[in-house]
């Protein structure tokens, strides 16, 4: 019982060596236990943004390299309500603007403006053209939206009034020998159709395409 009493009364279950390795063995495992500190949270940040800016870089090459410029014309030019007279020549412009587009997303573009610069030609001149005089002006009355893989076609519209005087004497001249009353049928006249000053936005970015121009040449009834 003697014995018994004095190994119940010692109170060590591990040993003082097996409590020693214990505690060094938890303070390795502690000092291997994964933690988040602020220069692997900054790598993880970097690659991850490295990462997605490549995407993008990947996504955007792709895009360029199936880009096919689309194709935009003036496909019509109409007069109506022709009156000239040796003072004065009125008559309204309907101008059928033709826009394919053959690309796939996200190449779709809204026109906000769009202009169209109207000019007399001589096409009795040697070279069919002559002096251009400024006629008037059409504008866009609101955005066209040219979705993808579309042909889209919409129209510019104007009036157009020339009075006689010094500057548009000449003028006036060309539009009466080519539209007059004494000018026998089929009565036609040359005019040139300058697009200009065209804004819009193309896969959600705003483009200025101000410097670019597309230029046309038509005979257009004037009976």
């Amino acid at each position: 019982q003697g014995s018994r009493g004095a190994a119940a009364g010692i109170d060590l279950p591990l040993g003082p060596h097996l409590a020693s390795g214990l505690a060094v063995a938890r303070a390795e495992m502690g000092e291997k236990r994964p933690c988040c500190t602020c220069k692997r949270c900054y790598c993880c940040c970097y690659c991850t943004f490295f990462l997605l800016i490549l995407a993008i870089g990947l996504f955007a090459a792709i895009v360029v390299a199936n880009f096919v410029q689309p194709e935009v014309t003036v496909k019509k030019t109409q007069f109506t309500g022709f009156m000239v007279s040796p003072s004065q020549a009125t008559f309204d412009v309907d101008l059928s603007i033709f826009i394919d587009n053959p690309n796939d997303w996200p190449i779709k573009a809204t026109i906000q403006e769009l202009k169209a610069n109207l000019y007399s030609l001589d096409k009795k001149a040697a070279d069919e053209i002559g002096v251009a005089h400024y006629m008037g002006l059409a504008t866009l009355p609101k955005p066209v939206v040219v979705d993808v893989q579309s042909q889209t076609t919409f129209i510019l519209a104007t009036n157009v009034t020339i009075k006689s005087n010094p500057e548009s004497a000449d003028l006036l001249s060309r539009l009466n020998r080519d539209c007059g009353t004494l000018t026998a049928s089929p009565k036609t006249t040359k005019v040139r159709v300058v697009l200009a000053d065209t804004v819009a936005s193309v896969a959600g970015v705003d483009v200025d395409l101000s410097g670019y121009e597309i230029p046309v040449e038509f005979l257009v009834p004037c009976e």
